[in-house]
């Protein structure tokens, strides 16, 4: 019978559940720690530079998330394999019973009599029995049946019996099955529910943000629309906007009285910087600044307009500051917090709005002024000498507007295997008659040559022990190692020091196992801890940095997403998906290009794939970030095409039909 693929960190299935495996190894005996962070330990924070100890590592909602998702899969594994075991002991059963039946028919051929012999009634019936005890009622006596047929009434009740059996282990599996299933559905319920109580479903909108596109775009509209309606009135008085310095005596503002009508009249520095602004509105955000991509300190510089060079904190120090309640159109206005001091900037155009750059929307657009904004500086004043507040983070790099900060030396962390190489099989803590103890790591079953990946980086030592074949280890000062089991080839050496991602050996089956897989395990101060969580945290990184504007993996607001069809996907991904689809209906006369998958959320990788297991663990899906999509089924040739046009649009092909945006 087909072991069953068992996902990670599960370690309680159901009562009375047996724990059938996939292709793994009788690992190690050294009894696992639980990997459960002690009463003194606290949760890392995206500020620590050094590396954290996992054991430290605190529940997050995404862990409890995940355990929950990888019990329902496990649960939906063990519910397919018994009903598979079920169907497959039941067609043996049926088996035995049409051997068991040829065996009496061969008597009742050999014995009947003229068609009113009695014996020949009972022998007819006997031929329609499925009790194996009817054949020893001593209804055959010595003078009517031979030994030849004695012994065929022996092999039809031996036949009858296995039948028995069969049915017996087809009725346990099918309880098992339907007990699992029943488990599987609570623990889906489990997910939804903790889903809709943390909001990570759609989830929220940062404060200042639109809650959907058409909001946004009605924002966006409103505020050209005033903008354009303000220069038309100069115009249509005459008026025209003086210098910055002419201004300086007004606090940067004049007015200008033409017959009845009086307007508030802007220096020509920031009505061309307005106008820059408004023209840019939709381009794309970028950490760093690349016209017709902008950062958020970058947006605001503009050609003729004012020297606003550098960072949102270099901006803060050399303008002018002016009181909050005073704030006027071309005031840019200041966000900071403790752990990145000033981190962002937009600038104010009127009615409570600003424009601005953040990397939470990924495109130039408009925003509502912060409730209560670090600060406001005028740049029609001239030269200010303010004094940045210091952020709290070691070498901190700050995503413009990211609801965190991230720590630029922390150590990353990479899966060991790619995205969709395998399938997670054997999990820690699991007992069986495959490990002498419990599993103390986890499986990732992968066809053999599959690349291998180191899962942090360290220093490797080799060793060849017999339940592994050759065992890598990679260690760290910290006390801290990973190890990696059952290769088929090492590509590193004994004593060799290796990055986070490096490519360390290929995927085997080398010393005791039942197929092609990694076994791989992190210890803490020689103790085995359950990778997935850690892993889980690291991938997931609470979103700064690694995906973009401060999201975690699969938790985009939906509010900050563009639509392509039925597809959401990043505003700035959205843009080139829908030139593509454009171009395509263009070249292949009228077609539908077919968005088969983009953004999925939290709940949504909680799915299963062709291979009958979760498509992503949550909180790692590579369309999580919104920056992937999928395109359904092509031609050769409307692939050719694709794949070239998607080139000159900046989209990345990633293989079957997935396509991406390289983002920093």
């Amino acid at each position: 019978m087909r072991w069953t693929r068992v996902f990670a960190g599960v370690t309680v299935l159901v009562a009375g559940l047996a724990f059938p495996t996939a292709a793994h190894a009788v690992d190690p005996t050294t009894p696992p720690s639980t990997g459960a962070p002690s009463a003194t330990s606290s949760a890392p924070s995206l500020d620590v530079p050094d590396v954290p100890d996992p054991l430290a590592i605190a529940p997050s909602a995404i862990t409890e998330l995940t355990t929950l998702a990888l019990r329902y899969e496990a649960n939906l594994s063990v519910a397919e394999d018994r009903r598979k075991e079920a169907a497959e002991r039941t067609r043996d059963a049926d088996r035995q019973r049409r051997v068991a039946r040829a065996y009496v028919a061969q008597v009742v051929d050999y014995a009947m009599s003229p068609s009113g012999d009695p014996f020949a009634r009972k022998l007819t019936a006997l031929a329609a029995a499925e009790n194996p005890e009817d054949l020893i009622t001593g209804i055959f006596s010595t003078e009517q049946v031979t030994e030849a047929q004695e012994g065929h009434l022996g092999d039809a009740k031996r036949a009858f019996e296995a039948a028995q059996k069969l049915q017996r282990r087809a009725d346990r599996a099918t309880a098992i099955a339907e007990k699992a299933e029943k488990a599987a559905a609570r623990q889906l319920a489990q997910v939804g529910k903790l889903a809709e109580q943390l909001g990570l479903g759609a989830s929220s909108t940062p404060e200042g943000l639109p809650q959907t596109r058409v909001e946004q775009e009605a924002w966006n509209d409103r505020v050209a629309t005033a903008w354009t309606s303000y220069r038309k009135r100069l115009a249509r008085l005459g008026v025209k906007a003086p210098s910055a310095a002419r201004l300086k005596a007004t606090k940067g503002v004049g007015t200008a009285t033409v017959g009845s009508r009086t307007v508030q009249v802007l220096p020509a520095q920031t009505i061309r910087m307005i106008d820059a602004l408004v023209g840019r509105i939709g381009q794309d955000y970028s950490a760093r600044n690349a016209s017709p991509a902008w950062s958020c300190g970058g947006v605001v510089n503009v050609k003729n307009g004012y020297d606003l060079r550098g960072t949102p904190a270099q901006l803060y120090a050399r303008t002018v500051k002016v009181p909050t309640d005073e704030i006027l159109r071309g005031d840019l206005v200041f966000s900071a917090n403790k752990k990145s001091g000033i981190h962002h900037v937009g600038v104010y155009v009127g009615d409570g709005l600003m424009i601005d750059a953040p990397a939470t929307r990924a495109q130039v657009g408009v925003s509502e002024v912060p409730a209560k904004p670090y600060a406001v500086t005028r740049p029609s004043l001239g030269s200010g000498r303010n004094t940045p507040p210091n952020g709290s983070a070691d070498s901190p790099t700050t995503v413009c507007n990211a609801t965190r900060p991230v720590a630029a030396t922390r150590q990353g962390w990479t899966f060991p295997l790619k995205q969709g190489s395998y399938s997670i099989s054997a999990g820690f803590g699991m007992g069986g008659s495959m490990w002498q103890s419990t599993h103390t790591g986890q499986d990732l079953a992968a066809p053999t040559g599959t690349p291998i990946y180191a899962s942090r980086g360290g220093t490797v030592s080799l060793q060849e022990v017999g339940w592994a074949g050759t065992l890598i280890t990679i260690s760290h000062p910290d006390g801290t190692a990973e190890r990696y089991a059952h290769s088929s080839k090492v590509l590193v050496e004994d004593g060799q020091t290796v990055s986070s991602g490096d490519e360390i050996a290929l995927v085997g089956s080398r010393g005791n196992s039942t197929g092609p897989h990694l076994h791989f395990e992190i210890q803490v101060d020689g103790q085995f801890i359950d990778p997935m969580p850690v892993l889980v945290q690291f991938l997931t990184n609470n979103g700064a940095g690694k995906g973009w504007g401060g999201y975690s993996n699969g938790q985009v607001p939906r509010g900050v997403l563009c639509a392509v069809g039925d597809t959401m996907l990043r505003c700035d991904v959205a843009k080139r998906a829908k030139r593509l689809a454009a171009d395509y209906a263009r070249e292949f006369r009228g077609e539908r290009l077919d968005f088969a998958t983009g953004y999925r959320d939290i709940v949504g990788q909680i799915q299963r794939g062709p291979e009958g297991t979760l498509v992503d663990i949550p909180g790692t899906s590579p369309f999580g970030w919104g920056t992937r999509f999928e395109l359904g089924d092509l031609s050769k040739a409307q692939s050719a095409w694709v794949a070239k046009r998607a080139a000159k649009l900046g989209l990345k092909g990633e293989g079957n039909g997935t396509w991406s945006l390289p983002t920093a």
